[in-house]
């Protein structure tokens, strides 16, 4: 039977109570080598945010019957990693806020927030050596994987717009890069903490990996195309949409500049049905790759949790 929603909603919840207070009792040991001033600010930095990935190393230890306190160093290693590329690309971007607070660098300074991104990474990654080889493994792939992503990325965003073809790297690997990886990962690392094989990790990878990927198209979704009438995208956003555009719609990414609102409407008519339909089949994945794990009885909260996630993040969910 499948998982209603509020179920979803109450199992979330509740391992985002469970994960905030595994977090404060572990964070003194995690980071060991910082002084409690120092450590106030990683403090910081880690709250607030949906803790998706962090729960979902949880809800796949508990869908394969592993202990619960196994989950928790293993899902503030995933939600340190998230942190930190966060805090990169504020810097990067010039993003002076996050979560509506000041960013990291906003209040640190670049160089400090550099230097705290750069320790939450090793130290994440240290923690999960220290728990076994397959754990630093999953971990340290994904840190690469995601690092190699963001150095491909244009120095100027705007530079996708008018490229033939458009510059840059397609719009499917840009969401696993940018996403599906770490969603991949932390589904990745609940199986070894209930002590899955390797093919039930590879399994539960890929339920995450798309449903990674289908959270970020949402969120594209609604940055980018469901904007009010009325309201033209500027040349940021419109950047942010290229790749989007030339994966679903490529005769109509060669846009006039600047493009005309007709134009721009019927983009983001096409564009809205292209993505809607992209979202549905990693779901449909997601959930092909739910049914290859082993039965227990979370089986329904496995299957129906990617829509429920993509679901929250539409709603604007905390």
């Amino acid at each position: 039977m499948a998982t209603s929603v509020p179920a979803f909603e109450a199992y979330w919840q509740a391992t985002r109570e469970r994960l905030e207070e595994g977090f404060e009792r572990a964070l003194p040991h995690f980071f060991d080598r910082l002084p409690a001033g120092h450590l106030s600010t990683v403090r910081t930095v880690l709250a607030g945010g949906k803790r998706l990935r962090g729960s979902l190393v949880c809800l796949l230890n508990d869908a394969l019957g592993g202990d619960p306190a196994a989950a928790v160093p293993r899902a503030m290693a995933v939600e340190c990693v998230h942190a930190a590329s966060l805090i990169h690309d504020d810097l990067v971007d010039g993003d002076a806020s996050r979560r509506n607070r000041p960013a990291t660098w906003a209040t640190e300074g670049p160089r400090r927030a550099v230097l705290l991104a750069d320790l939450m990474f090793a130290t994440a990654l240290q923690r999960m050596v220290e728990l076994g080889r397959d754990d630093g493994l999953a971990l340290a792939q994904a840190i690469a994987t995601m690092a190699a992503g963001a150095f491909q990325e244009p120095l100027e965003p705007t530079d996708t717009l008018h490229s033939p073809g458009g510059e840059g790297m397609p719009y499917p690997e840009l969401i696993y890069l940018k996403t599906g990886v770490l969603f991949g990962t932390a589904c990745r690392m609940g199986a070894l903490a209930a002590g899955a094989s390797a093919s039930v990790a590879a399994h539960a990878f890929e339920y995450g990996a798309r449903t990674g990927e289908a959270y970020q198209m949402a969120d594209d979704l609604q940055d980018l195309v469901g904007r009010p009438p009325g309201r033209p995208a500027t040349a940021a956003q419109l950047a942010l949409l290229a790749p989007a555009a030339w994966h679903f719609c490529p005769d109509l990414a060669q846009a006039p500049s600047p493009p005309g609102p007709d134009h721009a409407a019927r983009l983001r008519l096409v564009l809205r049905s292209a993505m809607a339909a992209g979202i549905e089949a990693r779901l449909q994945q997601a959930r092909a790759a739910a049914s290859q794990l082993p039965g227990g009885f979370l089986d329904g909260l496995l299957a129906t949790a990617p829509d429920h996630i993509v679901a929250a993040m539409a709603a604007g969910a905390p």
